[in-house]
Parts: C-alpha cells; sequence; structure tokens
C-alpha cells in the first residue's frame, strides 16, 4: 500500500498538550477543523475528550458531525455561514449570517470585525445584532480574530482589545449582555496574563489550533514510502512530459497532489525570488529527502504520487521509507503513528 506517514512520538506530544491545556486554565479552546492539523479531525476529538475539553471549534457542519462521534461536549462552529440544529452547537453569527442561514440559532457568540476584515460587526452594530438574535436564542460570548503577526497592526494587541472594550461601553453593551465571555484567537500568553488583569470579571476562552497540536514539532516525523526505483541514463526520458533529467536514478514516492504534495503557500520577496533562481537553473526542490538529501522532482508531482531524481549515490529501496518535510495542515496522510 502507498503510504505517507505521520510518526508521532506519543509521550513528547501529549506531555506538551497536557501543559498546554493546564496554563490555560480550563479556558482553552481546541480548534481542530481541515485535515486534522495532519492528524485527522477524529483523532483529535478523541485527544480532547480525553483531556475533558469543554468546548472545541471547527469550521463547518460537517467538521462537527465527524466531532461529535469521537466528543461529548460543546462544538462551536467558527464559520458564520454554517448552522446545525442541535444543543451541543455554538454557532458563530456575522452580518450576513442571516443570508445563510434559515433558523436563528439557540446558542451564538458575535464576532466583532478585526484588523483581520474576513467578517464580524462593527461596533456600532453590536447593540442591534445582540438585540435581534437574543430574541430567540443565547449569547454566549464575543469573538474577537486577531491577526498572526500582530506588529504589522496599528497599535499593538492590547490596546486594540481596550479600545474595543470601551467601545462597547459607549454604545451601552453591558458584558452581562454577551455572558461576559470574549472567544479570542492568536493571543500572545504575555498578553493573555495582561488581558484576564486588565479584565479580570470577564472570561476569555482561548481558541487553539497550531500552538496546540503542532507546537511539538521534535516529536512529529513524516516519511513517505518509496514504490519503485529505475536507473536512468545519460539522453534517456522519462515521466509525463518526457524529459531528459540524466544519469542518475529515478525514485517514485508515495504522495502526490491529491495528498497535498507540492502545494505552496504564497511568498512575497526574497523567498520568492530564490525559488525562481532555483527553477531557473534546473533544480526542483522537492520535499523528499534521503541520507540527508534533498531529492529533486524530476517533474510536477501526479496525483498520488511524485517523481524524484537522485544524481548519484546508493538509492532506496523499494519499500523503504523516505523523508518527508511537508505542512501538516496541507497534507493528508495515510497513517498516523502513535509510537
Amino acid at each position: 500500500m502507498s503510504s505517507l506517514t505521520l510518526h508521532v512520538d506519543g509521550e513528547r506530544w501529549r506531555h506538551h498538550i497536557s501543559h498546554y491545556v493546564a496554563r490555560h486554565q480550563g479556558d482553552l479552546v481546541p480548534v481542530i477543523k481541515g485535515n486534522g492539523y495532519g492528524f485527522g479531525i477524529p483523532t483529535l476529538a478523541r485527544e480532547s475528550e480525553g483531556f475533558s475539553a469543554e468546548c472545541v471549534a471547527c469550521y463547518s457542519a460537517e467538521e462537527a458531525a465527524i466531532i461529535r462521534s469521537q466528543y461529548n461536549g460543546d462544538v462551536l462552529l467558527l464559520s458564520p455561514q454554517e448552522s446545525i440544529d442541535e444543543s451541543w452547537i455554538i454557532h458563530t453569527v456575522a452580518p450576513h449570517s442571516k443570508d445563510f442561514i434559515e433558523k436563528r440559532p439557540a446558542r451564538f457568540v458575535l464576532e466583532i470585525l478585526s484588523p483581520v476584515k474576513r467578517h464580524g460587526f462593527l461596533i456600532t452594530d453590536i447593540k442591534n445584532a445582540l438585540d435581534e438574535y437574543s430574541q430567540t436564542g443565547k449569547c454566549a460570548g464575543l469573538a474577537l480574530h486577531l491577526p498572526i503577526d500582530q506588529r504589522r497592526m496599528k497599535g499593538d494587541a492590547i490596546t486594540w482589545i481596550a479600545s474595543q472594550l470601551a467601545q462597547l461601553t459607549k454604545v451601552g453593551v453591558n458584558p452581562s449582555e454577551y455572558s461576559q465571555t470574549l472567544w479570542i484567537s492568536h493571543i500572545a500568553p504575555d498578553d493573555l496574563v495582561e488581558v484576564r488583569k486588565r479584565w479580570p470579571d470577564i472570561r476569555w476562552r482561548v481558541r487553539v489550533g497550531t500552538d496546540l497540536w503542532l507546537g511539538a514539532r521534535t516529536s512529529l516525523t513524516a516519511t513517505a514510502r518509496v514504490l519503485d526505483c529505475h536507473q536512468v541514463s545519460a539522453g534517456e526520458k522519462i515521466g509525463y512530459r518526457q524529459r531528459t533529467p540524466g544519469r542518475g536514478w529515478l525514485i517514485i514516492a508515495a504522495g502526490g497532489t491529491a495528498e497535498g504534495i507540492g502545494l505552496e503557500v504564497p511568498t512575497r520577496g526574497g523567498k520568492q525570488l530564490l525559488k525562481a533562481l532555483f527553477r531557473l537553473f534546473g533544480w526542483n526542490p522537492s520535499p523528499y529527502s534521503w541520507n540527508g538529501k534533498v531529492l529533486s522532482f524530476a517533474e510536477a508531482p501526479h496525483m498520488h504520487n511524485s517523481l524524484l531524481y537522485l544524481k548519484s549515490g546508493v538509492p532506496p529501496e523499494v519499500g523503504e521509507e523516505i523523508g518527508l518535510t511537508v505542512r501538516f495542515t496541507t497534507t493528508t496522510f495515510h497513517e498516523v503513528v502513535f509510537e
């Protein structure tokens, strides 16, 4: 069976998670969405059930249904366009939610428009939204989604949060109207300590995905199985495009575009220029490696496997595992092995 495998040092990984959970004093909201950060949604839902998370967060209704099969607590839907009519669901509401959701939710949080500018209410619209949705449901709090790179914000995160709370008071919104609860993403540890100190009557529920599940990177190792290997001679053509890589070895490894191999995050500046220079001179570095050496793509990844080129040296055996350096959030592993 072709296989991309995520190997997990279970003891080290869970040690990190237990310390992270303890540090947040019961206010941690694990985020479980997309590909489950490489682990898969069911795995992370079981882990959350294991450390008794009061609530987890996901993006879609489909994800929530998968989570519910492994986890018995509340689920916060992060998408303001998604809805499930279940008592264990807390909906996120934004200005255009009414265009997507027919029935007003029984439990909800109102998203405040943050510097991310993805979706949310202006502070001046919060009072009306509270009045409207509270007619049929219970507000479980307000939500703040901070940028990841807060150095580029106009002012720091604490200053921005303080201004939002001051404006809420100014427009006549009492904390009791939103259950004295703020759900927040991407807040730095020191800032979390500071907001708890400044506003002790507010419950700060911290939504965390990457730092929780992928914070112990050294406990995670990705590998790919070698499916075939051919020696190629000078001038010999290979692949869909019949290119001539030169004398060496053609390694066929598990993993292609269907598993997220070859996907790139848009970059600007020096990194983009460096990649362009590599390609200009015929080197297309892949995320695969063998004996500490980065292998190059012989051509663009196929749907479920990749053709790799090794110019010299001893190639891996068929069935052997080779190294793989990938973004866990965009890679679909065939196996997750806890060791």
